[in-house]
């Protein structure tokens, strides 16, 4: 029997770029499938990986916010968490890969979420346009985008962009 050999590929890349206030900082988180993060890695060795995926989570991940598929975060302050800890990584300078199992729904909640934070007006339209009009899959996942709280992760973002703009080399991850 063959053996089905397809090297899974990210889906696409987030580009964000944060106004004045926030430092200029200019932004780009990719997605996709998680289990293509390794082989992403390789070219980007300095990667950091965000698994939102609630199956089984690579070793590879650097941190993981466990989501069913379809389906919403089920803790608050575990999703800033991770939210704060993938910008810290990309003020960094750090390529930040996002995945799930397929990098549509729960991928594009993640980037959404973080679209959010980073000033987006409508974070879910965003994404669709940017990085795949498959993103966020479930009427739940676009209410949770709609209803997550991000005034204190802005509040984090505003002072460590600065932090990352004029302490170079103390790390924004640092602050997380």
């Amino acid at each position: 029997m063959a053996r089905n050999s397809m090297k899974l590929t990210a889906n696409g890349a987030l580009p964000v770029s944060l106004g004045w206030m926030y430092g200029l900082h200019k932004l780009e988180i990719t997605g996709g499938p998680f289990d293509a993060f390794e082989d992403w890695r390789t070219d980007h060795p300095d990667a950091y990986g965000v698994c939102v995926r609630a199956e089984t989570v690579p070793a590879s991940a650097d941190v993981n916010l466990p989501i069913r598929d379809f389906d919403v975060p089920k803790n608050d302050a575990m999703t800033a968490i991770v939210i704060r800890r993938a910008l810290a990584a990309a003020l960094d300078g750090k390529p930040v890969f996002v995945g799930c199992l397929g990098g549509w729904g729960r991928t594009g909640l993640f980037l959404a979420l973080l679209a959010k934070v980073c000033g987006a007006h409508d974070p879910v339209g965003y994404v669709r346009e940017h990085y795949t009009p498959r993103a966020v899959e479930t009427k739940e996942q676009q209410a949770y985008v709609d209803e997550f709280d991000v005034s204190k992760l802005r509040s984090w973002l505003l002072w460590a962009s600065w932090s990352a703009r004029f302490l170079p080399g103390t790390g924004a991850s640092r602050w997380t």
